[in-house]
């Protein structure tokens, strides 16, 4: 009898050893000790998968599996941060799983390259270092690359949600299109780590913005090393132009150092028709303008680690250009299919547009559990000298000039931009949410001098009447709060509000006029997300931006550059409020359909509005309509295969404008937009890739205006040789020579088309070298200390 107890209590013993189940937790986190979410920490048995989970907000991640020896992966977006095999015999916490590009851990080097494209709930990551068409160009050149990212006449959009605003390294590059283009294309595309397309920005970041915001990372250097890269480009388009950079980074012990210069020129020539149809006449104008860019960027960045718990640095970023430009703008002016009469005239332009950009900060780590808290001093300088010369004359239908009907004017302007800000950011861990507050305040003091010179007389003559000084000044005090909860394993919500409170003065001194406004506005972030398993997710996202009007558009000055065209500021521009709410389904990290919805009062953009009495044009910024759109995007990233990864995608919306002003009718329509980015590794030492990149814009309406069917392709080869330290790009832009779009649209019920080319046709080749000490020497790393963890970066 005592055998048989004896033999039944081992059988259960047995049994119950074979059954139990231990715990595996651990907590993710990045090398700023932020919480890192979507990691997927699987558990592999003889290569196959025998249970896995996701990071939660927190960086959490918890599982169970019976006694063994296992590997434990950690991967995110296709990108493998840990491969390392475990004795599962007991209850393992992990603690703090740091993790970055490149990862050292028991003495075994797992180097990680990034996924071309990263979806995530609140925005796409284009990761352009492993980008073929964005290669040897410039920024600009990148955006181009950068999927659901539209750049057209070198104003920068989101596909199906119009005109978006760009940061640098989290920092708003608030200035003129032209002159941000201008910038952009000073700094290198192999200076840029990723471009972020935010579409839900959290609150954490300004409420500026339409619909979402770009957000350029630049590259900083790896840890225990120190590299270089030098590059040159020549383009071809109607004109040559071309470019040198290097790039320097440095990262030993507690010492973080970036510096880069870039020097290039460039010029363009961009061409336009536009007519006019007036109850009586046809007006028809062309233009050809010869643009020469001379660009220059620098950009420097020093961090130290003053402790464990303390860092310190600072970055500097500087565009410097000067730009001259000339056209001959000739109008044919016709009555009943005939020639009546001409307008010729000749301009000739010069600026040159500074930007100053520094940045101090300081973080402050509390805990090892991810609490620290971020202090930055910003200070922002901007500066064009703007010099515009032009003469002119009417003829008559033989081509003689009609007396008295010459034209002449000198009009030069300094504008001054400087900008200050202060913020601190708390990063707040719990373990019952993730929360995150701050503040901030800026100041802007703007200030422009005009003077006018008539010339018909041939003496110069100072036109008091547009001559003008203007200053103006903008004060913005923000604070903010973020929580984010997971409330089971398949829930989780985030929750933002953001507080700004704005003062702004105006003073024109030639009008002795000063326009004030003060207001004080929230703006929430809410997100839902449901992951009913690991392939599926579901989001619902909503907030609320603003749009302050630009600076130069409060302006009052008024600018003739023909008796018949005039420009003027709107000091009593207000500013347009943007509530977007957004439905989102991510399938296996890839397939992404989203169902949005975007709403703005007070609209306002810059208006041509044609008097039918004078046929003058007056050009003027103004809050004319509020708008709404509906719309349905989807897009796949396929990846099938290692030598193929392409991103497609199509957009469909409808848009209403209701017009509050007399001059522009209310209208509704629709346009479609369908693209496909593709990278392809021809060879398999991955020495040669192509890269193949198309765009179909739909005829449609955008806003108030109808846009005729436009093709952008650009195609790309890059080859690296000298053990891939030497690369070779080509890139042909614009193969087809489609992007003419015929624009139209009503003022006063005056019907106006214009078609413009920007030069957007040529072709790219580029030389790029790297050099330096590449080795990542991190200190080898133990679950079981943390202290030890913390230094190994």
């Amino acid at each position: 009898m005592k055998k048989i107890i004896l033999l039944v209590f081992v059988l259960l013993f047995k049994i119950n050893s074979f059954g139990q189940q231990f715990e595996l937790k651990g907590k993710v986190v990045n090398q700023n000790k932020t919480a890192v979410e979507f990691v997927i920490a699987s558990l592999l048995k003889d290569n196959k998968i025998l249970v896995s989970v996701s990071t939660d907000s927190l960086g959490n991640f918890e599982m169970k599996a019976a006694k063994g020896t296992y590997k434990l992966l950690l991967e995110q977006f296709g990108t493998e941060y840990l491969n390392k095999e475990i004795i599962l015999d007991q209850n393992m916490d992990f603690g703090l799983i740091e993790i970055k590009e490149t990862v050292q851990l028991e003495s075994v080097t797992i180097q990680s390259r990034k996924k071309l494209v990263e979806q995530k709930v609140d925005r796409l990551v284009f990761n352009v270092e492993n980008s073929v068409t964005a290669a040897g160009g410039t920024a600009l050149d990148a955006l181009k690359a950068t999927p659901t990212v539209r750049v057209q006449n070198e104003v920068i959009s989101i596909v199906g949600k119009g005109e978006i605003l760009v940061m640098i390294d989290d920092r708003l590059q608030k200035m003129p299109q032209e002159d941000l283009a201008a910038f952009l294309k000073s700094i290198p595309s192999d200076n840029i780590k990723s471009i972020e397309v935010i579409t839900t920005p959290p609150a954490k970041y300004d409420a500026e913005g339409n619909s979402g915001l770009i957000n350029i990372k630049l590259k900083t250097a790896k840890a225990n090393s120190w590299n270089a890269n030098i590059g040159s480009a020549y383009t071809q388009k109607t004109y040559a132009g071309g470019n040198l950079n290097g790039l320097f980074t440095y990262n030993q012990d507690r010492l973080s150092l970036q510096t880069s210069v870039s020097k290039g020129t460039g010029k363009l020539l961009r061409t336009s028709e536009s007519k006019i149809y007036y109850p009586n006449e046809v007006w028809k104008q062309q233009t050809a303008n010869k643009t020469k860019n001379d660009l220059l960027s620098l950009s420097l960045g020093i961090d130290y680690k003053l402790s464990t718990k303390w860092s310190a640095g600072m970055s500097y970023l500087g565009s410097f250009n000067n730009r001259v430009s000339a056209n001959n703008p000739f109008t044919t002016i016709y009555t009943d299919d005939a020639v009546n009469s001409y307008i010729a005239s000749d301009v000739k332009a010069e600026n040159a547009p500074k930007m100053n950009s520094v940045n101090l900060h300081n973080t402050f780590v509390l805990d090892s559990l991810g609490k620290n808290i971020s202090v930055d001093l910003d200070y922002f300088n901007y500066q064009k000298d703007d010099y515009r010369f032009f003469f002119g004359n009417e003829l008559d239908a033989d081509k003689n000039v009609i007396s008295n009907s010459f034209f002449s004017s000198t009009n030069s302007n300094l504008n001054k931009i400087n900008n200050y800000s202060a913020a601190v950011d708390f990063t707040f861990p719990a373990v019952w949410a993730n929360l995150s507050f701050g503040a901030k305040a800026f100041h802007t003091n703007t200030n422009n001098n005009l003077v006018v010179y008539d010339n018909e007389t041939g003496n110069p003559v100072l036109n008091t009447n547009q001559s003008n000084v203007f200053n103006y000044k903008e004060y913005n005090q923000a604070l903010y709060f973020s929580g984010s909860k997971k409330i089971n394993p398949k829930w989780e919500t985030q929750i933002g509000l953001r507080f700004e409170a704005t003062q702004t003065k105006g003073f024109s001194e030639n009008l002795n006029q000063t326009n004030t406004n003060n207001y004080i506005k929230l703006f929430p972030t809410a997100y839902v997300t449901y992951v009913p398993n690991e392939n599926n997710t579901f989001s619902l996202n909503y907030s609320r931006r603003i749009r302050r009007p630009d600076f130069d558009y409060l302006n009052p000055f008024v600018i003739k550059t023909s008796p018949y065209y005039y420009s003027e500021g709107n000091p009593y521009l207000k500013p347009s409020i943007i509530d977007n709410f957004e439905f989102s389904f991510i399938r296996n990290q890839k397939w992404v359909n989203s169902v949005y919805f975007s709403q703005v009062s007070d609209f306002g953009q810059e208006l041509s509005i044609i008097d039918p009495v004078t046929n003058v044009t007056r050009s003027t910024p103004l809050n004319y309509a509020d708008t709404y759109q509906i719309g349905f995007s989807t897009s796949y990233n396929f990846n099938k295969w290692s030598w193929w990864n392409s991103f497609t995608g199509f957009n469909l919306n409808y848009q209403n404008v209701k017009s509050k002003t007399d001059f522009i009718n209310s209208i509704e329509g629709y346009n479609g937009y369908f693209y496909t980015n593709n990278d392809f590794t021809i060879n398999h030492t991955k020495t040669l890739f192509l890269g193949v990149n198309y765009g179909l814009q739909l005829p449609g309406r955008y806003q108030i205006f109808n846009i005729s069917t436009l093709h952008i392709l650009d195609v790309s080869v890059k080859v690296l040789t000298l053990n891939k330290k030497l690369a070779l790009t080509i890139v042909g832009e614009d193969l087809l020579n489609a992007q003419k779009p015929l624009i139209s649209y009503q003022s006063n019920g005056i019907k106006t088309n214009a078609k413009s080319y920007s030069d957007t046709r040529g072709f790219r080749i580029s030389l790029s070298y790297k050099f330096g000490n590449q080795k990542i020497q991190s200190k080898q790393s133990n679950f079981g200390n943390e202290e030890e963890r913390n230094r190994a970066n």
